[in-house]
């Protein structure tokens, strides 16, 4: 069925008559980062260009962290302050003013990621100003800080649970109406402070420009505006983020405290059972199911002795490579590499919960532990239900995921990563998606912290969460506490690993600074905690008056209250007191969104179309000249990457078609590969169970060698010297040609070193000696 035929079908395309129906005009966000934490205001201004009054509502996506604090409108110069309420109270206000004539503006919250302005009874010819404050902690890795703007929802599948019920049901509610265009845009400008200055910034998702002053930053969008189709991802170098940190923060009620741990120890990989689940749902068609592909065979090839593994499927079936899990040698990796090369996204629907379901019930290989890796774009409306399963099993299996493409659900990804005790990652278009799968893998096969605990030194503190989240080697650890009495002097984190119990302290300096981004960060991770609870996730499908007796339910409603924070429990409401009330009926419009960029393997505009805008002389270059429709389908092409790539690499004497069909062949879907050699698959997947390669035709090209030249200077050695040495040839070839990628192929490369090393030496020097010697002079 064709897309556009499939949106219609589910009730989620539309197609507005004229603009002047669309009242959201323009979107601006100003995002303030310092350190670990993000201040960032969205402001939305809608326009009535009608005769009647109208109600907007517009359904839109925040990160998923987000601790929304502050809603206000500004009508008329006046601004009207929004108060936190309980979720039926605040729509009886929104509903009473607009009864009386008055204006009336609500914010709600479907999902943590997922929300919902209305704009009710806006006069003709009357604009208004909405603005959203909210504050969230940022990731970090290796000195380096990520920030990520949501601003699309891709449509999401709705088992046949969410598709009926009384009132709206989450198929509606968490599906705006999508289009392929908008007639409004984005304005975003970002301000970057951190502790010992900032050494860079860049956007994989957007063309931006970085101001770079005294080691602050500002960053602007390049274009004077974006369209809003995809996530706007941020990162940003601070040398300082790979030191731990520790900060107090004095507010009117309390004091809290926030702590960075950066744990190392020796992550040694150990046995384990890994069961790969992978979305093959229609929205995953195109470079996400192909992406999808490479990174599992490296996958396949980075796993131990000892390991079992499986590979499972879904959509609307689940489909498993084996019945069970399978220990990992030659005959399990051949089988699972042709099955790898023939997974596409051709199962349907994203029937996620069956799945993940099916694959915990799974008896467990006996002396292994299970870690499953999820990888999906993030597209279902169930996702509480989903996260509650993983928090099931978290005794029995523990849970990775990866979300895939340019709108992917965080509260999927992080909550489910969140409540089984792994971690999760996120890959953009725009970003490899290797690198980031073998991290994971690292992850899951580092072995498992045991007894792991908090301690405040000499102080007395509540922890926030009250359970100390997953712990990975080098990856930093955010922990929150509100100081009850005494400060302490220290955060201890302690936790027993294979060679023993190991601590790390993080001291803290008594001396608070005033503000409130911490508390409301403390506030924003209890209700976030209490909202994952088995409590409320079982008692939100119960009757409204049982749940508006449960004690977990006010507990968030006294949290967000008091802290004035938005939740599942609580909306922000304001009212605008009219002296004469608006007459008429009122005219309901839902705002369209953009489609997700990429969505179900769809595109934006082509390099073609881009070039000939962003840089007319390359365009007229290229015009009139005739390509195939492969050659011309590469999409969405950052160009000054491209002429970078393009003046470093095209064969000389080619015109302008001559260069795009290089680049087409050369190049392709690994254009921005940063430095990545398209050869790498070939080679990672010529690579044997034990960690070895055998000296073929195959061989030899993948690493650009003849391989009569390879034969003819074969060391003389005992054992079997042929793979030995194709061996040592595909390990300095890595070092060589592909370091950019090492993250990649290291784990592959560690076991292909230790074979190497029980294989009898060469005469006169070392297999990897005389490998360097052969590449180096050829």
């Amino acid at each position: 069925m064709p897309l556009t035929a499939y949106l219609r079908s589910a009730g989620l395309f539309t197609s507005q008559g004229t603009a002047a129906q669309v009242p959201l005009v323009g979107v601006a966000v100003d995002a303030e980062i310092t350190g670990l934490c993000a201040r960032v205001a969205v402001a939305h201004r809608y326009e009535n260009r009608e005769a009647l009054p109208i109600e907007a509502v517009y359904v839109f996506p925040l990160d998923e962290g987000a601790a929304v604090c502050g809603f206000e409108a500004v009508v008329d110069d006046a601004v009207i302050v929004g108060e936190v309420v309980e979720r039926d109270r605040a729509f009886e206000r929104y509903d009473e003013a607009i009864e009386r004539g008055d204006g009336a503006f609500l914010l709600d919250e479907h999902r943590p990621d997922v929300f919902q302005a209305s704009i009710g009874n806006l006069p003709p010819g009357k604009a208004v100003l909405v603005r959203l404050t909210y504050v969230t902690e940022l990731l970090a890795d290796d000195g380096r800080v990520r920030f990520t703007l949501p601003t699309t929802i891709a449509p999401k599948y709705a088992p046949e649970e969410d598709c009926r019920g009384v009132g709206q049901p989450d198929a509606e509610t968490l599906n705006p109406p999508v289009d392929w265009s908008v007639p409004y845009g984005l304005d975003l400008v970002v301000r970057l402070a951190m502790p010992g200055g900032i050494t860079g910034a860049a956007s994989p998702s957007h063309p931006v420009a970085v101001t770079l002053q005294d080691g602050q930053a500002v960053v602007t969008l390049a274009a004077a505006e974006a369209a809003l189709d995809r996530d706007f991802v941020l990162t940003v170098d601070a040398p300082a983020l790979r030191l731990p940190c520790a900060w107090a923060e004095r507010s009117d009620d309390a004091t809290a405290v926030a702590v960075g741990f950066i744990p190392t120890f020796e992550a040694r990989t150990s046995p384990t059972e890994i069961i790969f689940v992978v979305d093959r749902s229609g929205s995953m068609q195109g470079d996400s199911i192909a992406e999808v592909r490479n990174a599992l065979q490296l996958c396949l090839r980075s796993m131990t002795d000892g390991c079992a593994f499986n590979i499972v499927g879904f959509g609307d079936t689940c489909e498993a490579l084996f019945p069970e899990s399978r220990l990992y040698d030659q005959a399990s990796l051949d089988a699972a590499t042709r099955h790898v090369a023939q997974l596409d996204a051709d199962l349907g629907g994203t029937e996620l919960r069956p799945a993940l379901e099916f694959v915990l019930m799974q008896p467990a290989k006996a002396g292994l532990r299970r870690c499953v890796m999820l990888l999906t774009d993030g597209g279902v409306t169930n996702t509480d239900r989903v996260i509650g399963l993983a928090a099931a099993h978290r005794a029995t299996a523990r849970i990775f995921t990866l979300g895939i493409g340019s709108a992917a659900s965080q509260h999927l990804v992080r909550g489910v990563a969140r409540a089984g005790g792994g971690a999760a990652e996120f890959i953009h278009p725009g970003e490899r998606i290797e690198g980031r799968v073998l991290r994971q893998f690292a992850r899951l096969l580092a072995p498992v912290m045991n007894d792991v605990r908090l301690e405040w030194v000499d102080g007395e503190v509540t922890s926030v969460p009250s359970e100390v989240p997953a712990v990975f080697a080098g990856q930093r650890l955010l922990a929150y506490g509100l100081v009850s009495g005494r400060m302490p002097r220290a955060a201890r984190l302690t936790a027993t690993l294979p060679q023993g119990v190991q601590t790390w302290e993080v001291p803290i300096v008594d001396a608070p600074s005033d503000g409130a981004v911490v508390s409301t960060l403390v506030a924003r991770a209890r209700i976030r905690e209490l909202e994952e609870s088995p409590e409320w996730t079982a008692q939100r499908g119960s009757r409204q008056r049982e749940r508006k007796g449960s004690a977990v339910r006010q507990q968030i409603i006294d949290l967000s209250t008091r802290h004035g924070l938005l939740s599942r429990e609580t909306s922000f409401v304001a009212v605008e007191r009219r002296a004469t009330p608006s007459s008429g009926e009122v005219q309901l419009r839902r705002v369209p969104i953009r489609l997700a960029h990429g969505w179900g393997g769809t595109s934006g505009v082509p390099m073609m179309a881009a070039m000939s805008v962003a840089l007319p002389s390359l365009g007229d270059a290229f015009g009139g000249v005739g390509l195939s429709e492969d050659e011309a389908s590469l999409q969405d092409v950052h160009l000054d990457q491209l002429q970078l790539r393009l003046s470093h690499g095209a064969p000389r004497g080619l015109d302008g078609g001559g260069v795009i069909r290089w680049a087409s062949r050369a190049l392709g879907p690994r254009l921005f590969g940063g430095g990545r050699p398209a050869a790498l698959d070939s080679l990672v997947a010529l690579q044997a169970a034990d960690g070895a390669w055998q000296l073929t035709r195959d061989f030899a090209a993948a690493i650009a060698q003849d391989l009569r030249v390879l034969e003819a200077s074969l060391p003389d050695a005992p054992g079997d010297r042929q793979r030995a040495w194709a061996t040592a040839l595909a390990l300095v070839w890595l070092e060589l040609f592909a370091p950019a990628s090492q993250q990649e192929w290291q784990l592959l490369a560690d076991k292909a070193h230790e074979w190497l090393a029980q294989q009898p030496p060469p005469a006169g020097a070392a297999w990897l000696v005389l490998a360097r010697q052969r590449l180096t002079s050829a």
